[in-house]
């Protein structure tokens, strides 16, 4: 009978006492209540005591419930690199010892952004300092330093990982401060490693950039900054970055992450990387290049190939990896990883650059991809030696020999690979693959000296070290040993060791692969027909696929199905979901009671607010679900906008407006010349690009009620663009006025510290204004052409003066003024 009074039947007890009180209405409700709780302390007062568990089953619980640290171990992963020799055996302990341990934080200054010296200044003196002091004893005197292969000091590495810099109370004054600079665009928190591949591309001012493989975009944010860097002061960059990614969603969190910039050069489009459109005029690859000097199509001088791949590199960043790996990963990504190198090749121009990278380890997405790259393009491509590059990165050189794991088993060559597993086991994943030499023997009393591989520790010129990497078929041989067995030593014969591998104990960083390509005639026909072929996995396989390691980690899924016309192509899986989800981005609200001031505010609210409108319209494009993207040709509303303003004829307004909206043009982009250019030939080619995001937001359309003549005021995104150009409407405030604005958002024309000011204010026309710092004795003629001038967007309403500038912003614009004037910065919300 005990064994039947147990909790579980008294729980069962209880419900159906329960039930019949439900069901029980009237008055007597509450006498059924009074005797369901009498039967409740009756049922309790009688239930049977269990007897306490022994002290050892108690500590067996307890042992339970407790938290336990994660397994960092992973006996497959250990063997299979052991194999392949990516290491030293002297160093393997070591190796091993750092991917244990948490990965350092590391972030990257933005060299654009107006404030990037006080944050260079705040950095070295300020937060140095302090934690130099604090947490030297937990992290060492450097706990904060500059990376020294990181051009201009911009990069910065912490000896305190993500988690420990949120934890520390010692580091949050630290922490708050990254948020807040990220959040605003003034520092980029990435990897140190992801921040190597966009160095070596080489970035001139006129260059057309194609990032294949783009989200979430630290490294597109990289290139933004390289090219709106090398433009001449005063002058639009020529250059142009464009951005694909496979999924809608992750485009969106690329055009989030970008929008920072605030550039009229980006275009952001949605392609699987692999068949990524060339926008081609000709009939035939032969009329693409009758002339030289001007191809019909679209082609790309620097592109950055930072393929899916298996992850494994940033091992250090979650114990997942751990967990998960597998050889197999590497494995059912190679011919992807293949195809989409050699659609970059093929897009890009004869003497361009690419640089094909991964953030893993294995040889089969490394070497053997770039192996395969050069087989299939003969004598048009090659591997550039950028050993004197960056001569303060340690790296090392890429592997010549390599072997192949499927289900347990190791193979040499595909030979040796069974007959039901060679569909899935490619040729181009050996080093001995066509076009490479089969192998060289060793035999007999042949000597071989292993130390000549210490220069393959560190930094050195890598073509001394072309044949440094010899696989010795998993034989433990000693320094000066003879071998008197005869082994097969099979070494791809390109050039392979100008590669670059970066391993995670030679810096304390992730692991990262690096191969930089050089262009030097066109592809013919049947290798650009080429770049495809055929993949022969079953259907349905779905590879859960991890790029490049960035805050969050980077999981692709693609499902490989198998055509009609037997070429592999990747489907993306959102698109079979349907592509609706849109860029979301966070409303900010408004709690003042002023009417006008709850306009003003709210229209700033709707411009944060961007994507809402975009399933309004999806009509009169190609592609479903994306907003047409239509040039601006309305002449009244652009004259109306140029007279308002007081634009001058030398900024290129005409023809460089475009909108995603064909009823009432809510926003208006500005677009650069050389993006206007693409937009131009994506027409003539009928929409061959699905273009998601494009310029930067210069106009939008306004709510007010106070007679303003123009029905379009200015984003603050574009102001940085469009004010050396704008002669009307601007008014020079001094630094304690610009920050009462900033403090208190509205105030009225009579309660400015300076009566001028106010004046000034209120003599102009109701509508949108510019209000421009005036620091020290700068003229009031040349401060809007300093790219160092600070502005802000206002509407001048009735009788008040009212910021339109994000909370975000106005934080930072007030914390620069506390840093520069000593002006004391409000909290965040008054």
């Amino acid at each position: 009978m005990l064994a039947s009074r147990t909790p579980v039947s008294l729980h069962h007890r209880i419900v159906a006492a329960g039930q019949r009180r439900r069901c029980i209405g009237g008055s007597e409700r509450k006498l059924q209540g009074r005797h369901f709780t009498q039967a409740l302390e009756s049922l309790w007062r009688h239930r049977p005591r269990i007897p306490p568990l022994p002290a050892a089953a108690a500590t067996g619980r307890d042992a339970k419930s407790s938290w336990q640290a994660p397994v960092l171990e992973n006996a497959a992963f250990e063997e299979y690199y052991k194999v392949q020799q990516i290491v030293h055996k002297e160093e393997w302990d070591a190796f091993m010892s750092v991917l244990r341990k948490p990965l350092p934080a590391t972030f990257r200054i933005n060299a654009c952004c107006q404030f990037y010296k006080d944050i260079c200044s705040k950095l070295e003196n300020d937060f140095r300092r302090y934690l130099e002091s604090e947490v030297s004893n937990e992290y060492g005197e450097d706990a904060i330093r500059p990376l020294p292969w990181y051009p201009g000091n911009l990069a910065w590495h912490l000896n305190f990982s993500r988690k420990e810099l949120r934890k520390n109370q010692a580091l949050e004054s630290f922490h708050e401060f990254l948020k807040h600079e990220s959040e605003v665009g003034n520092i980029t928190r990435q990897e140190a490693v992801s921040m190597v591949p966009p160095l070596f591309l080489n970035v001139q001012p006129d260059h057309h950039i194609l990032d294949m493989c783009a989200s979430p975009g630290s490294k597109t944010f990289q290139l933004l900054e390289m090219i709106h860097q090398s433009k001449e002061p005063g002058l639009l960059p020529g250059a142009l970055v464009m951005a694909n990614d496979l999924y809608v969603q992750r485009c969106d969190l690329l055009i989030h992450n970008t929008k920072r910039m605030c550039t009229s050069n980006l275009i952001v489009t949605n392609h699987e990387a692999q068949n990524f459109p060339d926008c081609s005029l000709a009939n035939d690859y032969s009329e693409a290049y009758k002339d030289t000097c001007k191809p019909q199509g679209l082609e790309f001088d620097r592109i950055l190939c930072d393929v899916p791949c298996s992850g494994d590199g940033t091992i250090r960043k979650g114990h997942e990896m751990w967990r998960k790996w597998n050889s197999g990963m590497g494995n059912q990504l190679h011919l992807l990883q293949v195809n989409i190198a050699m659609r970059g090749i093929a897009l890009l121009k004869v003497g361009g650059r690419m640089v094909y990278s991964t953030c893993s380890m294995n040889p089969v997405e490394n070497e053997a991809v770039v192996a395969e790259l050069l087989r299939r393009s003969g004598n048009s491509v090659e591997v550039l030696d950028v050993s004197s590059e960056l001569p303060e990165l340690v790296r090392r050189p890429g592997l010549s020999t390599w072997k192949v794991q499927d289900r347990g088993s190791w193979f040499q060559t595909h030979d040796d690979v069974p007959h039901d597993r060679k569909n899935v086991v490619l040729p181009s994943m050996f080093p001995s693959s066509n076009g490479t030499e089969e192998s060289h023997t060793v035999r007999g009393d042949v000597e071989v000296n292993i130390d000549n591989r210490s220069s393959f520790l560190r930094n050195c010129n890598i073509e001394e070290t072309s044949k440094i990497n010899h696989d010795t078929d998993g034989l433990s041989i000693n320094s000066n040993k003879k071998l008197d067995c005869t082994s097969n030593i099979l070494n791809s014969k390109f050039p392979l060791h100008r590669c670059m591998r970066i391993v995670p104990h030679d810096q304390n960083s992730g692991a990262f692969f690096i191969a930089v390509l050089h262009k030097l005639s066109p592809l013919n026909g049947c290798q650009i027909q080429g770049t495809k072929i055929q993949h022969p996995l079953a259907k349905g396989i779905i590879v859960q696929l991890q790029k490049e390691p960035e805050p969050e980690t980077r999981l692709y899924e693609t499902i490989l199905t198998r055509q009609q016309n037997n070429v592999s192509k990747v489907v993306d899986a959102a698109e079979v979901l349907g592509r609706h989800q849109n860029l979301s981005m966070d409303k900010q609200t408004s709690n003042d009671n002023s009417t006008e001031v709850e306009m003003v505010f709210n229209d700033v609210e709707s411009s944060q607010a961007e994507s809402g409108d975009r399933m309004k319209l999806r009509k009169q494009t190609r592609w479903k679900g994306v907003d047409p993207v239509l040039f601006f040709k309305d002449e009244v509303v652009i004259k109306s906008i140029i007279s308002f303003f007081g634009i001058k004829e030398s900024f290129p307004l005409q023809g460089h407006l475009v909108t995603r909206s064909t009823d009432n043009a809510r926003r208006i982009y500005y677009v650069s010349k050389s993006v206007k250019k693409i937009l131009e030939l994506n027409a003539e080619v009928g929409e061959q690009l699905n273009i998601i995001s494009l310029g930067v937001k210069m106009f939008e359309t306004h709510r007010s009620k106070d007679c303003c003549s123009c029905a379009y005021r200015l984003s603050y995104e574009g102001l940085s663009l469009l004010l050396p150009y704008v002669s009307n409407r601007i008014l020079y405030a001094s630094p304690l006025d610009f920050h009462r604005l900033l403090q208190y958002r509205s105030i009225n024309f009579a309660h400015f510290v300076d009566a001028r000011f106010g004046e000034e204010a209120a003599s102009l026309m109701p509508g949108c204004c510019v209000v421009v710092l005036l620091e020290g004795h700068k003229h009031v003629d040349s401060i809007c052409k300093d790219s160092s001038t600070v502005a802000i967007v206002c509407w001048r309403g009735k009788g008040t003066m009212n910021v339109m500038v994000s909370p975000a912003d106005r934080k930072d614009l007030l914390e620069r003024m506390a840093y520069r004037f000593g002006l004391k910065a409000c909290a965040e919300e008054d």
